[in-house]
């Protein structure tokens, strides 16, 4: 099984022992990136194994490989030489693995690794993206001494170089390896490391506040605590979520992980950032994914991807969750079912008729928004910059439309102001701060809706708050559509966890 190695960044040796403390007990071994070290610290790296009682990595990364040393190879030399000095007691730690790149072969440190036994990592890092072309010839550049551990390091410039990547490492002779994919699209190959045959996963002592060691780092709590990492094996079920980079930060993979423990079922929820459908796609196949849910910006093109789709999609015409079938994807939206909830509870009715409501934004979600406003009663105004999407809206749930801008002021004033609804991403954590509606004027009588849930209160919501209208962030709406995917990816019923 994988192993959590904490990556230590800090200025000395003692805070990164500082840190280490704070994560004692999550993490199996740490790197010294001793390139972080200021040089007055190199004097007592001998002493950090022992202090740190931990398996040990000592890594002193130059600049092209992604770290911070840019003195010469003869200074880097001798900080490995002072690192890998034999102990001067036989109860004293040595550093249990010491990293070397490919291009780097010095026999008087490679014997002194073998004399002390600290076994040698064999490294290469690409961060522009070329490795995954040629992943046999960086194999035999790494892998050609068989007591050594080979890593390959290497920059995703999509989701398929993950689905790529993925798949050639079960190809892979059963030996100690390490494997990663580095940047946004290589984040599942670190939650999935048992899935790749990697010896040890890295991370970043980043609640700390030490700089990232690599990117596409996470820390170790949120690998625990999240994904649940320690109870993923070879053998788990995979559910992903797709959508663009900033899925990484979604609380989706917090609410299905949890229901998945309290469940007792072997399977881990992953985000797969993808620059489009089809790459999501390809990437969650490649992991052997049962589900998964589509978010922002994948929600209609995946449409073409399905083999079928519920009524909700062919409706709504748009997709949020997907489930694997014989012969290919089936297609569900359980957005409507999470607004519908939401919305009712919000506004303490059990229908909407009546009720006159602007939507902000054209896309998936706000089909789905729209599909609730028709089926409840509801008259609506669509409200976007591209105006053929909003005219075509209007034209499919026989709504009103307008742009996107100031010249709207009147017309939401005094007919669709009971309800503002901010169906785009705008205002997302990770995303644009921008706020889709500034131009408004709230009177304070309106109910305002942001899908939007992290951050809790977005520029749109703390505007609304100030002029005295009641407001509600969509962590309503995704706790509930989440508890509907639990529903068809499982056939069971979900756990309360989803709505506590």
């Amino acid at each position: 099984m994988a192993q959590i190695c904490l990556s230590l960044t800090g200025r000395s040796i003692a805070e990164n022992l500082s840190v280490l403390e704070l994560y004692r007990g999550k993490v199996d071994l740490v790197e010294l990136r001793a390139d972080h070290l200021e040089a007055s610290e190199m004097l007592h790296l001998r002493s950090f194994p022992e202090r740190a009682g931990l398996p040990c990595i000592l890594a002193v990364r130059r600049r092209k490989d992604g770290g911070s040393f840019e003195a010469g190879e003869g200074v880097r030399l001798v900080m490995m030489a002072k690192g890998l000095t034999h102990a001067r007691m036989e109860s004293e730690a040595n550093f249990a693995y010491v990293e070397l790149e490919s291009d780097f072969h010095v026999p008087a440190i490679e014997e002194a690794c073998r004399i002390f036994g600290t076994r040698i990592i064999r490294s290469y890092h690409d961060f522009e993206g070329s490795g995954i072309d040629r992943l046999d010839e960086l194999w035999s550049e790494v892998a050609e001494e068989a007591d050594e551990i080979p890593k390959l390091a290497l920059a995703c410039r999509g989701a398929r170089d993950f689905a790529t990547l993925l798949e050639w490492s079960r190809r892979l002779p059963d030996r100690d390896r390490i494997l990663v994919g580095m940047g946004p699209y290589g984040f599942p190959s670190r939650v999935l490391a048992n899935k790749t045959g990697s010896l040890l996963v890295y991370t970043s002592a980043l609640a700390a506040g030490l700089p990232s060691a690599a990117p596409g780092h996470t820390d170790p709590s949120t690998l625990l605590d999240t994904y649940r990492f320690r109870e993923i094996g070879p053998a788990s079920e995979v559910y992903a979520l797709g959508g663009g980079t900033a899925v990484t930060a979604s609380l989706s993979p917090q609410l299905h992980n949890a229901a998945f423990s309290r469940a007792g079922l072997d399977a881990v929820f992953v985000p797969f950032p993808a620059e489009d459908a089809a790459s999501f796609l390809a990437s969650a196949e490649a992991a052997g994914a049962k589900g998964a849910a589509v978010t922002v910006p994948h929600k209609e093109g995946i449409l073409p991807y399905l083999s079928s789709v519920s009524d909700e999609v062919a409706s709504v015409g748009a997709c949020n969750t997907i489930l694997r079938e014989e012969g290919g994807w089936r297609g569900f939206n359980t957005d409507v079912t999470g607004f519908e909830l939401d919305i009712l509870d919000f506004l303490g009715r059990k229908d909407l008729f009546g009720l006159r409501a602007t939507v902000i934004g054209a896309g998936g979600a706000a089909r789905a928004v729209l599909s609730v406003l028709s089926r409840l009663g509801a008259g609506a105004l669509i409200l976007n910059r591209t105006l053929a999407k909003a005219r075509a809206l209007a034209k499919t749930f026989d709504f009103t439309w307008a742009a996107n801008d100031e010249r709207a002021q009147q017309l939401v004033a005094e007919k669709y102001s009971d309800l503002i609804v901010n169906a785009t991403s705008l205002g997302m954590e990770d995303g644009s701060p921008a706020e889709p509606f500034d131009w408004y004027e709230y009177q304070g009588h309106e109910a305002v809706y942001d899908i939007v849930y992290r951050p809790a209160e977005t520029a749109f919501r703390r505007r609304a708050m100030a002029a005295g209208c009641r407001t509600r962030n969509g962590w309503g709406m995704l706790r509930h559509q989440s508890a509907a995917q639990f529903r068809i990816w499982t056939g069971r019923e979900p756990p309360s966890s989803y709505l506590e």
